[in-house]
């Protein structure tokens, strides 16, 4: 018997379209041998739709989604169409993977949707996603268990309008320059600036408090490398990909470099090539972060070279494509790799709901007895 997988894409981030990339590739590789595939969208504005028609790229262009697919929320278990304020029932869901990049998606607000229906999860868990969403906390993270990262400073807009010249004078003596500033929350370099001078630190921070209320300050390193590594779960062993350096001709990875290049595999050299010993701690380090904090799926670290130093730069828990050109050299086996993702998350929901939770045990029928006392 076919199990019902809901593949869900969009969402409420700049990365929208890119999330539509990962998320019709990944629902039109599925076994359909082994799983009937429900692609959900998650539109700008929150609306989620199903239909086959949903897994076309091109039926995404024009706009007016809502008389072209279907509205459906999910109802504990259940896909449920919502047509004239009445829900009906499409399937029960077994699993869901979540390709949404970003906020609203990347950062734990699918997962906690999923959780609190009851839903299998092929992908990170709410509290991971939420931690690595946020490059400050996933720095403090990475802190305590021993990776190394650049040094940085967090700002949040509401502290920039109270005291932003001591916030300015804290980035000058504590980075110095050339700094980089990027939104906290976001992802594919959105909002990322680098700056020489107080003039263009000025001109970034405002830059990237248009995509976020939080920013991170960092030390830029000219001469650096941009080191990649993937990893995911598959039975009790943790399985981590050759590094990979991506390529640009600017002073950091754009988005454009990204998505606007003609794919990122004919962009990157792969596998790096970096000495052993940093290939060896690039994917040590990605290995002990995602075993330590308990994550899920397939995620990709990216890290900093500078020499024979390795630094952790983020953490994507939905990559771009999954992260399937890093483990794979075909579709074919791209199509394996999502049945054992698939798998693993319904393997990892069965032993989560093996476990004991308390059922009410009249606390409530005291405090109503209170009540009347006092009253």
């Amino acid at each position: 018997m076919r199990k019902n997988v809901a593949v869900l894409f969009g969402g409420k981030s700049c990365e929208n379209e890119i999330s539509i990339i990962t998320g019709t590739m990944a629902a039109n590789l599925l076994d359909t041998e082994r799983y009937d595939v429900y692609p959900v969208y998650i539109a700008q504005d929150g609306a989620m739709y199903t239909g086959k028609e949903l897994l076309d790229t091109s039926f995404y262009r024009g706009g007016n989604l809502e008389k072209k697919a279907d509205r459906v929320i999910f109802c504990m278990q259940e896909l449920c169409l919502l047509r004239k304020n009445k829900l009906k029932p499409i399937a029960k869901i077994d699993c869901a993977l979540n390709c949404c990049h970003g906020m609203g998606g990347e950062d734990g607000a699918v997962s906690a949707m999923l959780d609190l229906n009851g839903i299998a999860n092929a992908s990170p868990d709410m509290a991971s996603s939420a931690l690595f969403m946020d490059k400050s906390l996933a720095k403090l993270a990475a802190k305590a268990l021993g990776v190394r990262t650049l040094p940085y400073f967090r700002i949040s807009e509401n502290d920039y309008k109270k005291r932003g010249a001591f916030g300015v004078r804290c980035i000058e003596e504590r980075l110095g320059y050339p700094v980089i500033i990027k939104p906290a929350r976001q992802g594919s370099s959105i909002g990322v600036s680098v700056a020489e001078d107080r003039a263009r630190l000025l001109f970034a921070i405002e830059a990237g408090f248009a995509y976020d209320t939080l920013l991170i300050a960092e030390k830029y390193l000219a001469e650096r490398r941009e080191i990649n590594c993937a990893c995911y779960k598959n039975g009790d062993e943790i399985v981590v990909s050759p590094c990979e350096e991506p390529k640009t001709q600017h002073k950091f990875l754009t988005f454009g470099d990204k998505y606007l290049g003609g794919g990122k595999e004919n962009a990157n050299e792969f596998p790096a090539k970096i000495s052993k010993a940093s290939a060896d701690l690039v994917q040590g380090y990605t290995k002990l972060l995602y075993r330590r904090l308990n994550l899920r799926g397939v995620v990709r670290a990216d890290f900093l070279l500078s020499g024979n130093e390795v630094y952790f730069n983020e953490m994507n828990t939905v990559p771009g494509s999954l992260a399937w050109y890093l483990f794979c050299k075909n579709l074919a086996d791209f199509k394996h790799l999502l049945t054992v993702f698939i798998e693993q998350g319904i393997c990892d929901s069965v032993a989560r709901s093996e476990k004991k939770m308390l059922s009410n045990c009249g606390v409530l029928s005291g405090v109503r007895a209170a009540s009347k006392r006092r009253a």
